[in-house]
């Protein structure tokens, strides 16, 4: 009786459902389409924003699958996690097979073989099979690879072989991919990318992540320096830098200056240049003196904001202008003494005596417009950058392997003819680039036939 097909057990299920090709195909597909997804809705923004542009009823389905934030969201860190382990186990199931196949080539050219190969040769020498059989390995280990040699039933095989390791290339490749999954996956679960403004002379702690919705620690204090920016004889920006200092356990322990594409670095996590800004209102720079010269103190008046000076009263910038009446920047001051009408008067920049005119106490000159800046910094930490960067060369070279590389064997029968000469039988084939192998195959085939001539 016929033995039973045997059911397959619970696991057997499961382990042919992983190394399923149909299931690395869709889950492939879902990557792409939800990666495309992902690029056109905008990731990690204020809720505000969203609700700017979407309906309440699709903000609300959006938000709830995650779609803001869609490469930290747990279907998205499922769906990696399947097609890493999809794609393991396809290589653990092929692989054993393949390398079996490489470990224990055939060595012999039967004549099964010998029919499937298109690219052979036969012809006929006087001679010994040793004779013959030494001649012809020496030339094959001079113009292609040392080959095998097996003597069986009365006949002699040679068997050369180069590229081997063109046959690995798939699985290089899908150990690249393998790699490269595992990084991002370590990323998304360890990692966060945030956006942060630091005002001129002042520090954070902790940076805003995920549009704004969760706060990371960083764990030290980043402070911000000074902030400077270089523009065009237009105005447009030509290069902006931000003084940056790393301070951990009280003390100054990193210090550097950033633009973009020059970030720095501390504790895996990078500061990048992103953006700046203009931190609050501008101040005017107001300096004073005394009638007779005698230099007093300088003012920053904000404005209309009231600053007193004592003993003399309150003064006001309320206004500036570019360029007034001709003359270039001015700005407006409004004086208030105690028991006296407001006065109001315009100092001009370039002309820092004007204000003697008053006949007043105090003169004041206008020295300029000062304002604080702020350094708009992204700020990352990618733990799985690097095992990314493996896996990239990794796939590199696997695709060198795959693509660049042939697998390509000859084989020599050599028999005793019954007209007493050696019968000589010469075959090749190669896993690619056939065309290339074909050429390379004539060469050897004359060079073979010559020996011993």
């Amino acid at each position: 009786m016929a033995d039973e097909k045997r059911t397959p057990s619970p696991m057997d299920r499961v382990w042919d459902f992983f190394i399923s090709v149909k299931l690395a195909i869709v889950t492939l597909i879902v990557l792409a389409s939800t990666s495309i997804l992902g690029t056109i809705v905008e990731q990690n923004q204020p809720p505000e924003k969203y609700h700017q542009i979407y309906e309440d009823w699709a903000f609300a389905i959006m938000d709830r699958i995650n779609l803001f934030d869609m490469y930290h969201s747990t279907w998205f860190l499922l769906m990696l996690v399947l097609f890493t382990v999809n794609l393991t186990c396809c290589t653990i199931d092929r692989f054993p097979k393949m390398l079996k196949v490489v470990r224990n080539p055939r060595t012999k050219l039967d004549g099964s073989l010998e029919k499937s190969l298109s690219l052979s040769d036969r012809w006929k020498k006087k001679g010994t099979l040793s004779e013959w059989a030494g001649k012809y390995a020496e030339a094959l280990s001079a113009t292609f690879a040392k080959p095998k040699v097996t003597e069986e039933g009365g006949e002699v095989h040679l068997y050369a072989e180069t590229g081997v390791a063109s046959r690995f290339g798939v699985y290089v490749t899908h150990l690249s991919i393998i790699i490269i999954f595992i990084g991002a996956i370590a990323g998304n679960v360890a990692g966060f990318k945030g956006y942060v403004n630091i005002t001129e002379g002042e520090s954070i702690t902790r940076v805003p992540v995920r549009g704004g919705i969760q706060i990371q620690d960083l764990g030290f204090t980043v402070r911000c320096n000074a902030f400077s920016l270089e523009t065009y004889p237009s105005g447009q920006p030509k290069a902006y830098k931000s003084d940056l200092s790393i301070i951990e356990g009280g003390r100054e322990v990193v210090r550097k200056t950033i633009v973009v594409n020059d970030p720095l670095q501390y504790k895996g996590i990078w500061f990048y240049q992103s953006s700046y800004g203009q931190a609050g209102g501008a101040t005017a720079q107001v300096t004073v003196a005394r009638k007779d010269g005698t230099p007093g103190s300088t003012l920053s008046l904000s404005a209309n904001e009231p600053v007193p000076i004592d003993g003399y009263g309150i003064v006001r910038g309320v206004d500036y202008q570019q360029n007034f009446q001709g003359k270039g920047p001015a700005l407006q001051v409004v004086v208030e003494k105690p028991g006296q009408p407001a006065a109001s008067f315009w100092l001009v920049q370039g002309r820092p005596d004007l204000d003697r005119e008053r006949g007043d106490s105090l003169v004041f000159s206008f020295r300029g417009l000062s304002s604080k800046m702020f350094t708009g910094l992204q700020v990352a930490k990618d733990p799985g950058v690097n095992i990314v960067w493996l896996g990239c060369a990794l796939m590199v070279i696997g695709l060198i392997m795959a693509f660049f590389l042939s697998h390509q064997r000859v084989w020599i029968r050599l028999a005793k003819g019954t007209d007493g000469r050696v019968e000589v039988v010469l075959a090749g084939s190669a896993s690619r680039n056939r065309l290339a192998f074909e050429k390379r195959f004539e060469k050897l085939q004359t060079g073979v036939k010559a020996t011993g001539q």
